[in-house]
């Protein structure tokens, strides 16, 4: 009910569209409107009002829905600065009794006549639309039926069913590649209240021109007309204010959302512009940025972290995977050399030189005022700093950085480290008896999944390679670890990311939650020159095998080839011992084949050679102590246990082993010996059958590659991949690995004699330049063999040594 004091009268629990409810007030001097989110006490001056001024109401109209009143308020925007006040104020709430109060104070104080407004509640879906100034209203379509039979049913408007602001709309897009709809999507507003609905998007359906040819993409349908129309009345890529630093759309390749959009940078906020979505990103609803390198040693990934997440459609998204490049380039900054000394001091410059990720990140950087994180201490088997793993069947890479993980790209996740309960190490759920990976799973606390509803993630499927560094990672930063067991002691490496060394010393100033690494442009960039010349020397790795192309815009399993190839490559110059081969080779499923047909013909793997059958017959390998001693008590220590599961048995027999005495284990030593002596005496009188193995100490050792060999010679296809690759991808940046070397196979059919020609020529000099290499290659190990055949019998070979 109204309430009149002063000469002011009020009505509360009134809602303003957009906000919450509050108190509305009628003033001589105007309307004005308090929100009641924050208490009566205004003296902070933080609680949300409009004030319209009396002259600036220029009309009103009321409708009543159910047992309440609405009222739509006319601005005129010419007679008042108030930018918050759009040119149509709805409030809702007001008693439906209250009409002629409410009609009495609007002529009495505002000469405005409140005049009555009627909605249609037919409920159809179907009727005319039509854009008045800034508003789109959808009316009742009327089919009064023909006088006389063959005639066309006459359309006319009904009453209003619906008007939307189009001040307030963000994005105008026709979905997918219907040429028949329009899709219109609204700002989520915090101003309202906790579970209340809010119009985030809808869609009309627009009928084609019965006429027209929907074939012809010339002309436009009605569709696209009306959403020409709405982006010029909504202004949604019209922008106030100057652009300081852009990147276009070939340098903005986003991987979520997927698409290629340029960025344009602002004062205050950041645009994201695409073919089909447009988003406006003030700066203060940035929680996080990151610089993450990828194991390609070519892309990194730029990530920001939103506190609002931006929509396509029922989609949202909260983090914004940007994927960059090393390679070098320059921006330049729009602003004179006097505003940037005194805006940004000497952190910019008008004109900017170095990596693309490096620009990027100390622009966003400098501009946004916001720090740029990069990861800190951990590294993998590979010295990379992330795990190649999946999340709910999507691959992707975990970045375990010092306070917090990040997880890209599909879908992003970032989860601080504060916000864990506990980690767990996993067997790995992907197949039956595998021990190459493991999966992790974090559990969240329950503050943390409140509003999130997920409280638990498993990143499945990481090499067991991986394992110690994630371990010894994780227990040195306070986190509960569930499994919590020893784990052999290994040399401890340097991190790949020093930050000390690389990006300078820690920030004094950095606030609590910014523990993780600051990014450094200047560090950055020498780092990246140091490292140019290794590079460069490894970039032809495996080109003669052009199968193995790899596609970089892509994060799949065809990034562990590359992480597999610079693993062989440490051991190959590290320790020789190992004789793991499967610890040591990274299997990428998708190009398996080509490279199992590769090692092959090089004769430098016996993976490509099919595994020997194992003849049942054959005498059973000598048990070891712990095997001798999980025969004897597993069934003691099942009916001890008879509700733990297999993995538990195992840890209890492994525990119990371990507490065993000198008198036991020297018993169990005993049965050891005897069971050596009788695997060798049954073995003395073993032969194998035809078509079954030889005998285990007949195995060859793999054979080492040198690496001072002579690259192999490249195809004509090769060549000529390296040269169309980078086209292709540029000029379909959607399609997938496959599909980009389909469509090179295809090209290379239908090329002319005559470029093939260029090709086949390339590849005949570097078949010469292998034959020319390899010829001194040879010369000069037969002269180091020369040298060093003092003493030494010729005729011993790997077979001999091996057999001994």
């Amino acid at each position: 009910m109204a309430s009149t004091e002063n000469g002011i009268t009020s009505w509360k629990h009134i809602g303003l569209h957009g906000h919450s409810v509050g108190t509305f007030a009628c003033t001589d001097a105007g309307i004005q409107w308090k929100s009641a989110l924050y208490g009566r006490d205004d003296s902070a001056g933080t609680a949300s009002t409009r004030s319209i001024p009396k002259a600036a109401i220029s009309g009103a109209q009321w409708t009543v829905f159910g047992k309440s009143g609405h009222m739509r308020i006319q601005i005129n925007k010419e007679q008042t600065s108030n930018s918050k006040l759009h040119h149509e104020m709805r409030f809702d709430g007001f008693p439906a009794d209250d009409f002629d109060t409410i009609k009495d104070i609007f002529q009495q104080k505002y000469n405005v006549d409140l005049a009555k407004h009627n909605m249609s509640s037919s409920g159809t879906q179907y009727g005319l639309s039509n854009i008045t100034g800034k508003k789109l209203v959808f009316r009742h379509c009327v089919l009064d039926e023909a006088d006389e039979e063959g005639e066309e049913f006459e359309v006319r408007e009904g009453d209003e069913m619906m008007s939307l602001d189009l001040a307030e709309v963000s994005q105008c897009v026709l979905p997918g590649n219907n040429r028949n709809e329009v899709e219109l999507q609204f700002p989520e507003s915090d101003a309202v209240e906790a579970n209340n609905d809010q119009l985030v998007s809808i869609r009309f359906y627009i009928p084609p021109d019965p006429e027209g040819d929907p074939s012809d993409r010339t002309v436009k349908s009605n569709a696209e007309l009306l959403q020409q129309r709405i982006m010029q009345m909504a202004n949604i890529r019209k922008t106030t204010g100057d652009v300081i630093v852009e990147f276009d759309l070939e340098k903005g390749s986003f991987l979520t959302p997927r698409g290629r959009y340029s960025i344009e940078l602002y004062e205050r906020f950041f645009r994201m512009r695409g073919q089909k979505y447009d988003y406006k990103i003030k700066y203060d609803d940035i929680s996080r940025l990151f610089l993450l390198p990828k194991p390609d040693d070519v892309h990194m990934a730029f990530v920001i972290a939103l506190d609002k997440p931006i929509r396509q459609g029922q989609q949202r998204y909260q983090y914004l995977v940007l994927q960059t490049n090393k390679d070098p380039d320059e921006v330049r900054v729009n602003l004179d050399e006097d505003t940037i000394k005194k805006e940004y001091g000497d952190d910019l410059q008008p004109i900017m030189r170095g990596s693309l990720s490096n620009l990027v990140a100390k622009t966003f950087k400098v501009i946004a005022k916001k720090k740029v994180f990069i990861p800190g201490k951990f590294s993998n088997a590979n010295q990379q700093p992330c795990v190649k793993c999946a999340l709910r069947a999507n691959e992707g890479l975990l970045y375990p950085l010092e306070k917090q993980f990040v997880f890209i790209h599909k879908p992003p996740v970032l989860i601080r480290f504060n916000e864990v309960e506990s980690v767990e190490f996993e067997r790995y759920a992907g197949g039956q008896g595998s021990t190459r990976n493991f999966d992790l799973r974090v559990t969240l606390k329950a503050s943390a999944t409140s509003g999130a509803g997920q409280n638990e993630y498993t990143f499945s499927g990481i090499d067991r390679s991986d394992y110690t560094g994630l371990y010894d990672f994780l227990s040195k930063k306070s986190i509960r670890i569930k499994n919590l067991q020893e784990t052999s002691a290994i040399e401890t490496v340097a991190p790949v990311y020093n930050e000390d060394e690389i990006y300078g010393g820690p920030d004094d100033d950095m606030e609590e939650e910014s523990e993780d690494e600051d990014y450094d442009e200047k560090a950055a960039a020498a780092d990246q020159e140091q490292a140019g010349g290794s590079e460069s020397e490894d970039s032809d790795m495996d080109d003669d095998d052009f199968g193995s192309e790899v596609d970089d815009d892509l994060d799949s399993d065809l990034e562990d080839a590359r992480g597999g190839r610079n693993k062989k490559k440490e051991n190959k110059s590290g320790d020789d011992s190992d004789d793991d081969d499967d610890d040591d080779v990274i299997v990428d499923d998708l190009s398996s084949k080509k490279k199992k047909r590769k090692k092959s013909a090089a004769g430098g793997s016996p993976k490509g050679k099919k595994k020997a059958r194992k003849d049942p017959n054959a005498p059973k390998k000598a048990l070891n102590a712990y095997m001798i001693y999980s025969q004897e008590n597993r069934d003691r220590i099942k009916q001890e246990n008879p509700d733990a599961k297999m993995g538990d048995i195992a840890k209890l027999l492994g525990e119990a082993y371990k507490k065993l005495g000198s008198e036991e284990k020297a018993d169990l030593d005993k049965k050891v010996t005897k069971e050596k002596e009788r695997y060798a005496r049954e073995m003395k009188d073993y032969t194998p059958p035809e078509g079954f193995g030889g005998k285990e100490d007949g195995k060859k050792k793999k054979a080492k590659k040198d690496p001072n060999a002579p690259k192999g010679a490249k195809g004509a296809y090769t060549f000529f991949m390296q040269e169309h690759r980078d086209k292709i991808k540029d000029e379909s940046p959607d399609l997938s690995f496959g599909e980009i070397g389909k469509a090179l196979g295809e090209k290379w059919k239908v090329i002319g004699a005559e470029e093939k020609a260029k090709f086949e020529e390339m590849a005949k000099k570097d078949k010469e330049r292998h034959k020319r290499e390899m010829a001194e290659y040879k010369a000069k190990k037969e002269e180091d063999a020369r040298d060093d055949s003092d003493g030494v019998d010729d005729d011993d070979d790997d077979d001999d040594s091996d057999d001994e």
